[in-house]
């Protein structure tokens, strides 16, 4: 730094504290660039030269970015010690280090200019008050913010150019790696090449991804996943239904080349301009897309085959788009009825161990159900056809599941065995170089036992579970397979049987039915069913549907008071209500917040909004409001001061705050508690009329 530029330094200057900004663009430039931290941290040094005593040093940013996405503490930290004024001077390595965006740049100069702050590099030092400074920085300013645009988009030119012929590198997932010449190649290792293929035979077998995940989780296989970021580390564990649904949904392990999978949206949040990573794009739509490119685990078919079923496990909220995956309720055909009225999917609703398929889609809000009715004869019936349709085929089924079980268990003790003679490799490299390392340099030897030690525990594990799984094996009898064979032959009975699982029912359904249309005869009481079979093919039949089981039913005096409660109340009050008035449920049952909240649901009654306090007062609160105790509220009503409003017996009352607030109820009121009566027919002269008729009749006290 040039002697010249001291001038600038005046003793207020050094009198506040002196900042030493630092920062690096990535984490990889701090783990590999030594040498431009130390060059940064140098300035120091220039600090105490110039005067000032113990520079502070930030180096809250080390790690990010400067292009203004990033949320960069250390700058903010040094924009607010600039307003404190208690700093005279900045010091940074260049302009890029301090910002390479325009907003950044003039928020510095205008702070920096109005607290007399100074600006240093090893040029010169900058003070933003006088023009040409001022100038000069603020070229640096914008060269630094045009190098990064033009850094930025050289690189990501030369990333498609490379891409866009397959030869562009990124961390693989398991199962592939790079050769010497950089092409992608399977994965050398066996076991993992194994691995990967048995999780696409597993997944054939479900639904979904949780319940792969799960089936992973019981049988404690392991898989191995990719640990770390910039370094390919594999570890075998359980893996989590995150991974798996990448791996799935990856197009690599077709054999497809693709890049641009993502794109980067940006977002305007609190302020900040933030960038963030969209959902994944099909293959087709990336912007390199390269079919056949190396070897694949699966055929292009298969991957969209395994789309597909990804996209039907989806959420239940996109019920209209899919079928969503195979569970555990009773309803069979949940997920591939569809609504013969207004044609949008039909729900299920269960009931301990009913379930009630319905649909509400396609009308207002206030109108009845399209229609609704019960799972079990309709399940039956397409059940029947179901047998009917795959029975000739139960035996040819029957004799694969045999086949099929037996390969799986070779596939289990296969996995195992990799895993034993893995382990066995890596405890015979920990023994040759603990064997090979000098007893007496205990520093070493005692580092090299324990790891020793590590991989002897990993190779017992190995061979407890090679164990485990040939024990598992067991070779079907002559007896048993006859007595496959025979279900086989009478598949029915095997549909029917009470342990025949629920899971493997909807499955063996979804594979043969592609949807089922459901209408609802009213006339005839039964159902039109239409089942549409995988290959086209079309069957119609007929259900008969329940009537309405008697006492089931509201009456209609019930739905108008509930709908003339709900404009005030809110579902507990209406069932307290409800209760004293000895009225019961439709089905016999008292009322409760629930029922009543499902009572409105059921017949489209909207919930009201509570009576404005402000007009309107229950009895409670005009006790209060008036001061007077419950029994001089009801003399007032009695005596006709006073007007209450009541939709039934029990519902609380509704009084007029104006009616209250009037000077005639506000003289009875002080009478009332001067004397401790209300004044009546008796109290006035004969030839004067009575203001408060007497009415006689029993005030509901429950009713306050």
């Amino acid at each position: 730094m040039t002697t010249p530029d001291n001038y600038r330094i005046k003793p207020q200057h050094r009198e506040r504290s002196a900042l030493v900004y630092i920062r690096q663009s990535s984490p990889g430039q701090v783990r590999e660039n030594i040498e431009s931290a130390y060059v940064q941290l140098g300035l120091r040094k220039v600090a105490i030269e110039l005067g000032w005593q113990d520079p502070k040093v930030i180096r809250d940013d080390m790690g990010i970015s400067a292009g203004g996405f990033a949320d960069r503490p250390g700058f903010q930290k040094m924009l607010t010690e600039i307003t404190m004024r208690s700093v005279g001077i900045i010091f940074a390595v260049e302009a890029s280090r301090l910002s390479r965006n325009s907003r950044d740049w003039a928020q510095l100069f205008e702070l920096c200019g109005f607290f007399d702050t100074l600006v240093g590099d090893l040029d010169q030092i900058y003070d933003l008050s006088v023009p040409n400074d001022r100038l000069v920085l603020g070229i640096k300013g914008t060269i630094a913010e045009m190098e990064f645009s033009v850094i930025k988009n050289r690189l990501r030119t030369g990333a498609e150019s490379k891409a866009a012929r397959g030869e562009l590198k990124f961390l693989l997932p398991p199962g592939y790696s790079h050769d010497p010449s950089g092409r992608m190649v399977l994965d050398p290792d066996i076991r993992i090449r194994e691995a990967v293929q048995n999780m696409f035979d597993q997944f054939d077998r479900f639904t979904s991804v949780r319940q792969l995940s799960l089936w992973y989780g019981d049988t404690r296989t392991l898989f191995p996943v990719i640990r770390g970021r910039g370094t390919r580390i594999v570890s075998w564990e359980v893996p989590p239904a995150s991974t798996l649904y990448r791996l799935l949904e990856h197009p690599i392990y077709a054999g497809v080349y693709v890049y641009g999978r993502r794109n980067i949206q940006v977002k305007y949040i609190e302020g900040r301009i933030v960038k963030r990573l969209g959902a994944a794009l099909p293959p087709e739509q990336c912007r390199v897309f390269i079919r056949d490119h190396h070897v694949g685990y699966i055929t292009w078919e298969r991957y969209q085959a395994n789309q597909a079923r990804l996209a039907e496990a989806g959420p239940r909220w996109k019920m209209q788009e899919n079928k969503g995956a195979v569970r555990k309720g009773v309803a069979l055909l949940a997920g591939i009825l569809r609504c013969g009225h207004c044609g949008r999917k039909i729900y299920v609703a269960y009931n301990k161990k009913n379930a009630l398929y319905h649909c509400d889609g396609g009308r207002s809000r206030n109108s009845a159900r399209c229609q609704s009715f019960g799972s079990y004869l309709i399940d039956q019936r397409v059940g029947e056809e179901l047998c009917r349709a795959l029975g000739p085929l139960a035996l040819d089924a029957s004799t694969a599941a045999v086949e099929r079980r037996k390969t799986e268990q070779e596939q289990v003790v296969r996995q195992a065995e990799l895993r034993v003679e893995a382990a066995q490799y890596e405890a015979d490299r920990a023994f040759e170089q603990f064997d090979h390392v000098d007893p007496k340099n205990r520093l070493v030897a005692d580092t090299l036992e324990q790891r020793l030690n590590a991989r002897l525990v990993e190779l017992q594990e190995a061979e407890t579970a090679l164990a485990e799984s040939k024990s598992n094996i067991r070779s079907i009898t002559d007896e048993e397979r006859r007595k496959v064979e025979q279900l086989g032959r009478d598949f029915p009975t095997l549909w029917s049987h009470p342990k025949a699982p629920i899971s493997m029912k909807k499955q063996l359904i979804r594979s043969a039915i592609e949807e089922v249309i459901v209408k609802h005869d009213v006339e005839q009481s039964k159902l039109n069913v239409v089942i549409h079979w995988k290959g086209g093919a079309h069957t119609q039949i007929f259900v008969p549907k329940r009537a309405t089981p008697v006492g089931s039913k509201a009456d209609e005096s019930l739905v108008n008071l509930v709908k003339e409660l709900s404009a005030t109340l809110e579902d507990g009050e209406i069932a307290r209500v409800l209760n004293m008035k000895k009225l019961s449920s439709p089905k016999g049952l008292p009322w409760t917040q629930d029922r009543v909240k499902m009572f409105r649901k059921h017949h489209h009654i909207r919930c009201g909004k509570p009576a404005d306090t402000s007009e309107m007062m229950s009895g409670n609160q005009a006790m209060a409001y008036l001061g007077i105790s419950r029994h001089g509220l009801e003399a007032l009503i009695r005596a006709g001061v006073v007007t209450k409003r009541q939709v039934t017996d029990f519902a609380p009352w509704m009084i007029s705050r104006s009616e209250l607030d009037s000077e005639a109820v506000q003289e009875v009121v002080r009478v009332l508690k001067t004397t401790g009566r209300v004044p009546t027919k008796g109290g006035c002269s004969e030839d004067q009329t009575s203001l408060f008729p007497m009415i006689s009749g029993k005030v509901e006290r429950d009713a306050l």
